[in-house]
This record gives structure tokens, sequence and C-alpha cells, in this order.
């Protein structure tokens, strides 16, 4: 923010805190951004991540990314069985990524598409998989 013009800068407001809780500060927003977030969750927190997110701040639209561990063969530098952070606490297929999505979607009023972020491989996929929430009724206005 140091290098924003000062009328950008008062746009902007940073927020601390866990997205694995419920924020009161996060709701009513157009859209919400989970880039490379959901690997760094012990899997038993993605529900309270799910319910904080599309329960509670229930943005119209959410991004959500994570790495694509089929595409991992591709790294000559990543040893075989290796996920590529050290802080990462799991990484999906794309089938895994695709089931959780549709289950969030369905639970919370949402409708998801799946976009690939990087060359598609036509073997392993993407190097990142990216889901597109949007709210049913949003949706629907489209």
């Amino acid at each position: 923010m140091d290098r924003m013009g000062e009328r950008q800068a008062a746009r902007v407001k940073l927020l601390q805190g866990s997205l694995a809780y419920t924020d009161k500060r996060l709701k009513g927003y157009d859209a919400a951004v989970l880039s490379e977030v959901i690997e760094h969750l012990d899997l038993p927190r993605l529900p309270a991540l799910e319910y904080a997110v599309f329960g509670a701040a229930r943005p119209r639209t959410v991004l959500v990314t994570t790495p694509n561990v089929e595409y991992n063969v591709r790294w000559e530098s990543l040893p075989a069985g290796r996920v590529r952070h050290g802080d990462h606490r799991f990484e999906w297929t794309r089938e895994e990524f695709r089931a959780w999505s549709r289950m969030i979607a369905e639970r919370h009023g949402y409708e998801v598409e799946f976009v690939p972020v990087g060359p598609d491989d036509p073997e392993v996929g993407p190097p990142t998989q990216m889901a597109v929430f949007v709210t049913v009724q949003e949706a629907k206005a489209a």
C-alpha cells in the first residue's frame, strides 16, 4: 500500500483474521478469492472454512485455486510423492477438488465451474486448478 496513490490506498482496507472462523466483517462482499489457501489447512479444518466463507460471509462469487497434484510429475525438481511446498497439508487430484467443490456448491446454493490455470496438459491437466463459485441467484440473473 505504500506505493499506491493516496486516493487508491484510501479504498483498501486490510483485515487480519482466519477463514476457519466466521467474521462479520467479511459479510456482504461481491467476491472472495482463496488463491492457494485451502492446501495450507489441515483437512479437518476445511468444514470450518467452508461454513465461514460459503455459509456466513456468502459472497456472490468465490474463486478457489489449489495445486493439481497430478501435474507434480511434470516438475523435474520435485521428488515423486512430495508436495510442492513444505506447508501444504494435502494436494488434490482434479477429481478430488471437483468433488469437494461440487459438494460445497450444492450445500450452499452456488453453481461451480472449473477453469484450468496454466497450460492444460492433455495427460495430467493444468498445474493449478480453479473453481469459480457463483450464487445460484446471481447465475440465474446473468
